[in-house]
């Protein structure tokens, strides 16, 4: 049985849960959340109208499930996965499968909301999908993966987090990176963060702050020196790596 059939069986035993309305209303939030300034130019009037057109015929959650594999339309298919990504069973088996399909469309809006869909599953097990979304050659999919990693918790992030933090273009990518970071606790993060305090972003420097309060317990200053001086004091407190 195909991807596709499997979503269209399982979709076929769901009932429809929450509004469709508010579904309309959440995917463009979710979507401008994730806009970015290259060539991936993204026509929310279109996915607006889509979702118009949606909450007026009534379309059951098995035509969405349809609407997941329309790779001819990206916009349709980037519309369903925000759309199934949302509901309550939206993170089943089945459908984390469609998504980690959908992580090799050609179009870059579809990976991007399929890295969202990933990672707002909270499951460790798709961080090396998230691996993947975070060197795309893509502005839009890198920042949709860099948000996406602040769901999730796997030590195997922490290389390719340091690595946006550190080099990406986008400040947008830096911050989620330098948030994403915040559940690790070792010596090379705390390293990263404390080199981060001297960023000419001050939101970078302000995540990579709370970041440093949240795993150290100190309130030093938001300038890399006093952090320094502390962490030589202090560097067999934290573990080398994981």
């Amino acid at each position: 049985m195909s991807p596709y059939q499997r979503i269209v069986q399982v979709s076929r035993r769901l009932c429809v849960v929450g509004s469709i309305v508010a579904a309309c209303m959440a995917v463009p939030m979710l979507l401008a959340g994730c806009s970015s300034g290259d060539n991936d130019s993204q026509n929310f009037n279109s996915v607006v109208q889509n979702w118009i057109k949606h909450m007026q015929g009534g379309h059951s959650v098995v035509t969405q499930a349809r609407n997941l594999f329309a790779t001819d339309n990206p916009d349709t298919q980037r519309a369903a996965i925000a759309w199934m990504a949302r509901q309550k069973w939206g993170h089943e088996k089945p459908y984390m499968d469609a998504y980690r399909l959908a992580e090799n469309s050609p179009s870059p809006l579809v990976r991007g909301q399929a890295m969202l869909a990933l990672g707002t599953s909270g499951q460790a097990y798709v961080a090396p999908d998230l691996q993947r979304g975070l060197t795309d050659p893509s502005q839009f999919v890198r920042l949709c993966a860099a948000m996406a990693t602040t769901y999730v918790h796997n030590p195997i992030l922490i290389p390719d987090l340091i690595t946006r933090l550190h080099h990406d273009s986008n400040a947008q990518i830096r911050i989620y990176a330098a948030e994403a970071l915040k559940p690790y606790k070792t010596r090379l993060v705390i390293e990263t963060l404390i080199n981060a305090l001297d960023d000419r972003n001050v939101a970078i420097v302000q995540a990579a702050w709370d970041d440093l309060t949240f795993q150290t317990g100190q309130k030093f200053p938001q300038h890399s020196g006093p952090w320094q001086l502390w962490l030589q004091a202090h560097r067999q407190e934290f573990r080398a790596t994981g």
